[in-house]
This record gives structure tokens, C-alpha cells and sequence, in this order.
């Protein structure tokens, strides 16, 4: 089931990040609905299916935004591993806690790729002090969407490989 609802539920997740999720905006912060969702994926169908998820959404980000096609997918990407190697060496059980501590995580790492990458490649970047401020409220954001989110998703990584 996760083959067809992960990529539907992602490219929803971007089309709504591009359009709409500017306008939900907290402390001037909107929610990477894209990399909550591959956290999601992640947490309760493994890493591999979550990656997957991740480098769509990156591609899909990546071709709404103007630039280059790749930093969000590759900035992407290394949250998601960061998430899929905490989802991999933690217990599951009744914790939610977990699944928003890995997304704050991963939007931390999301961050610090993407503003590498744009540095790198001669984009305009903020400045550090706001840059660090912004990804903190983000990895807060983020966080709190991650609740709900992994709950929803379906079984947990146990019952998905029983």
C-alpha cells in the first residue's frame, strides 16, 4: 500500500508546500510538509521507503523553486538518513516523543544541506544568526506536525514487517 499512497501523499505534501503552506506561516516559519512526511514514511515503513519519498519530494521541490534542479532533493535526502538512522536504533513502542525529535533532527541537517548547497552553488543565502534561528523554529514546526503525522501513517515498523 505504501508504494501507491507514499508517492501520492508526497506529491500532495509538495504541491501544498509550494501553493498554500506560505500562508500558514508561525514566527515567520512555514512547515516542510514534504520532509514530515518522508520522516513519517520512514519512521513506520523503514528507511529505503522513506529515502524514496525524500528524493521525489526534493526533486519535485526542486523543480517548483527557482534555481537549480537538486539542493532540496539532496538536502532532503540527508535528513531523511539522519531520521532513518534514528527510527533504526530506537524502541517504537507508544513513544511520540521519538518520531518528533528525528523530524526536528532531520530539519536541522535539512537546513544546514540547503544552505550549504545554495552557498555553494553562488545563491543567495541568509545570514548565519538568522539562518540558525529560522532552522530552530523550523525543527519546532516540523516537530509538532510530525506527531500526528507518524501516528496516521499506519502500522509501526514492527507490524509492517510481520
Amino acid at each position: 500500500m505504501i508504494r501507491i499512497a507514499g508517492p501520492v501523499l508526497v506529491l500532495l505534501a509538495a504541491l501544498v508546500q509550494v501553493t498554500w503552506a506560505q500562508s500558514i506561516t508561525v514566527l515567520g516559519v512555514f512547515p516542510n510538509l514534504v520532509l514530515a512526511i518522508a520522516v513519517a514514511i520512514t519512521w513506520n515503513h523503514g528507511q529505503r521507503a522513506g529515502l524514496a519519498c525524500a528524493c521525489a519530494g526534493g526533486l519535485l521541490l526542486d523543480l517548483a523553486a527557482p534555481g537549480p534542479l537538486g539542493p532540496h532533493a539532496l538536502a532532503l535526502l540527508c535528513g531523511v538518513y539522519v531520521a532513518g538512522s534514528w527510527a533504526r536504533n530506537v524502541h517504537h513502542a507508544g513513544s511520540v516523543m521519538q518520531p518528533a525529535l528525528a523530524t526536528a533532527a532531520a530539519t536541522i541537517v535539512y537546513s544546514l544541506v540547503l544552505v550549504g548547497a545554495d552557498d555553494t552553488l553562488g545563491l543567495t543565502v541568509p545570514p548565519f544568526g538568522l539562518a540558525a534561528q529560522l532552522a530552530g523554529l523550523a525543527a519546532l514546526y516540523n516537530a509538532v506536525i510530525a506527531v500526528p503525522l507518524a501516528i496516521a501513517m499506519g502500522p509501526t515498523r514492527a507490524e509492517a514487517h510481520t
